[in-house]
């Protein structure tokens, strides 16, 4: 089925706050203090290097010094640039935002430094776009994927409603897709939504409700003093680990298979802008914590091709992600305008999940009680 007017994707914001050089010049040591990335790259030798991300956004400053010589191409599928399907320049800053999250290395510092990035610009300058658009960047990535070495697809977008399943989505068109990108041993990685104060109850929105992508929700990362939300959610004090009050969520025992996969760092954080090609910008949402995440998986794809040649499939990065996590309770520290759901969610923990990654290949040599086969 085609998706509808009900399914428009919400215009995703502009990042409130823009630099014309860095002020920080890191990611947000928060965010590799709280997961611990830079011990992950340490002890496993894994930089991302040798793979590609795809993101779903805005588009990119592809001039800017973090993402120097690791945009192999770009793609355009709004009216933005005067249409021109070669140009996914980004207007708006939310996907430079979300790219330097993932593998900024120069002036900022992402999760997976030395991976290439290849912008799909699906959102148009003022945040908006369709699903329809979504679906053929997802068909450019089907058709270009062994090309450009595409492993990972990082979808910060999503509609204004609260799913508590996709029972309704099974026969969608971006589901297909989806389902066939994680067949491919490509994650598709999706921000869980931000509408969590207008529905104060378990869900997510469309399309992270799809059981097949990896859902991603927010966390603070550490004590940022208190914050507010145009949506109208509130945190009257923050703290590592705690959820922000607007992430959507949705706990395994409502629906085992269209849970909120895992939590990471969300707000606020700091990467790169549009304002220069030293541009620094600063934003908070769950469309923050899907780049994190699409940076461990890379992380974690680099070190099991390095033992094995080949991609992992998606259920085992997800399993070894969560096994790696650290229990968090919804409820016991929020201090904020919204309802707890009072049940434990996942944290992610990047050294933990590429130790599981290797647990599971050590086992799987004893099981076998022979070398790993390359193939």
């Amino acid at each position: 089925m085609a998706l509808t007017d009900a399914e428009n994707l919400i215009p995703v914001p502009v990042p409130p706050v823009q630099f014309q050089i860095p002020q920080l010049l890191i990611l947000d040591r928060e965010v590799d203090t709280l997961i611990r990335t830079v011990e992950a790259r340490r002890a496993f030798r894994v930089s991302g290097a040798g793979l590609t991300v795809a993101v779903l956004d805005t588009g990119l400053r592809v001039t800017h010094q973090d993402f120097a010589g690791r945009v192999p191409t770009q793609r355009n599928f709004t009216a933005d640039n005067n249409g021109d399907p070669n140009n996914a320049s980004d207007g708006n800053g939310h996907g430079t935002n979300v790219a330097g999250i993932i593998v900024a290395s120069g002036l900022h510092n992402g999760i997976a430094p030395m991976a290439s990035v290849i912008p799909l610009k699906v959102l148009s300058n003022n945040g908006g776009g369709s699903f329809e658009a979504v679906v053929d960047a997802l068909d450019w990535v089907l058709d270009n994927h062994l090309k450009y070495n595409i492993t990972v697809v990082s979808l910060s977008l999503g509609n204004t409603a609260n799913y508590a399943g996709d029972e309704e989505f099974r026969n969608s068109d971006l589901h297909e897709r989806i389902l066939q990108l994680k067949n491919l041993r490509i994650p598709v990685v999706i921000a869980a939504g931000n509408e969590y104060f207008r529905f104060q109850q378990q869900g997510m929105s469309f399309p992270a409700i799809i059981r097949e992508c990896v859902s991603v929700g927010a966390v603070y990362d550490a004590n940022v003093g208190p914050r507010s939300y145009q949506s109208g959610a509130q945190a009257e004090t923050t703290a590592a680990d705690c959820i922000t009050p607007f992430s959507q969520r949705l706990h395994q025992t409502s629906h085992t298979h269209c849970r909120t996969d895992i939590f990471a760092p969300g707000a606020p954080i700091t990467s790169s802008g549009i304002s220069s090609d030293m541009g620094e910008s600063v934003q908070d949402g769950t469309s923050q914590a899907t780049p994190v995440i699409s940076g461990v998986l890379m992380l974690m794809q680099e070190y099991f091709l390095k033992t094995t040649r080949k991609l992992p499939e998606v259920d085992f990065l997800v399993e070894c992600l969560r096994n790696g996590a650290v229990k968090i309770h919804d409820g016991d520290d929020e201090v904020n305008n919204v309802t707890p759901t009072r049940v434990d969610y996942l944290r992610v923990d990047a050294l933990d999940a590429l130790d599981a990654v290797r647990r599971q290949l050590q086992i799987g040599l004893l099981a076998t009680a022979s070398p790993l086969q390359f193939i």
